[in-house]
This record gives C-alpha cells, structure tokens and sequence, in this order.
C-alpha cells in the first residue's frame, strides 16, 4: 500500500484474503485506489488499517483472530470504520493497536503469546485498553512494544 501526496490510499499485490481493501479478493498486479484522506497506513499479515486525517480508523482484510477489531471474526474485503479519535496505529502479524489522541493504547486481535499485554492470552474481538500515557508502540509477529511519554519502554 502506498499513500500519494493527494492523501490518496493506494494497494496491489496478493489479495486472497481482501487485505487491498478493494471489495474483491482478486490478486492486483497494477495500484488501484482504495481511499481518500488518508494519513497512515499499516500492514499486518493479511489485514490493514488506515488512519484518515479526521482520527478514524478503518479496517479490512482477514480477521480469523478478531485482528480488524469490529467484535467479528468475518473476512472484510472493504474498508470499515471501526474507532474514533485515534493518533497512531500499527499491525502486528494478526493483531493490531491504535493510540488514541488521549493518549491510551488500545489492542485487539491474536493474543496467543500474550503479544496485546492484557495479561491474558485470550484472543480480543473488540479494541481493549492496555495502558495510559502512550507516545508510540511497535508490534512484531508475535510480542509488542510501547514508549510512554515518560520515555520508560514497556515490552
């Protein structure tokens, strides 16, 4: 995916599980346009997230673990909105987090190796808040990070 200077969201490539967001699951050879007003964008394995510049936070793709965070499990080949007053996201290999303009943190998707940091290992279906007072977070395949704005990191 790639955002153009028109704040225009753009995506190709494998499709198989909608993560293109096009309304298909068609592989695209050739970028296609997916949304505008966008501002970030992030990557999981087979699912994305768009962060437009009104702080709404929108959603599509595979969602076998609750990773899209719209209280489903079902696939979603197009854009959803799903939070409000969002800051930051990023994707983890089936879960995601957003940071609300507030500052919280909030996590939901795959929590197998504890990786969303609620202190379970229960997957979330819905956006959970985790923690306070965050200024950026990082997720990998399967453990996550987050700087607070005390400059402390939490793993």
């Amino acid at each position: 995916m790639a955002i153009k200077s028109d704040k225009s969201l753009w995506a190709w490539g494998n499709n198989s599980a909608g993560q293109l967001g096009n309304g298909t699951t068609t592989t695209q050879f050739i970028p296609i346009k997916i949304k505008e007003d966008v501002k970030s964008i992030a990557c999981g394995g087979y699912h994305s997230l768009a962060l437009t510049s009104d702080g709404s936070l929108w959603v599509w793709g595979d969602n076998e673990y609750g990773q899209l965070g719209d209280g489903t499990t079902i696939k979603r080949n197009v854009p959803i909105k799903v939070m409000e007053d969002v800051a930051f996201i990023t994707a983890g290999q089936y879960y995601s987090f957003a940071i609300k303009s507030d500052g919280s943190l909030w996590a939901w998707g795959n929590n197998s190796s504890g990786q969303l940091g609620n202190g379970t290992n229960i997957d979330q279906h819905l956006p959970i808040k985790i923690m306070d007072l965050v200024i950026s977070c990082a997720a990998g395949q399967n453990h996550s990070l987050a700087i607070k704005s005390d400059n402390s990191l939490w793993v």
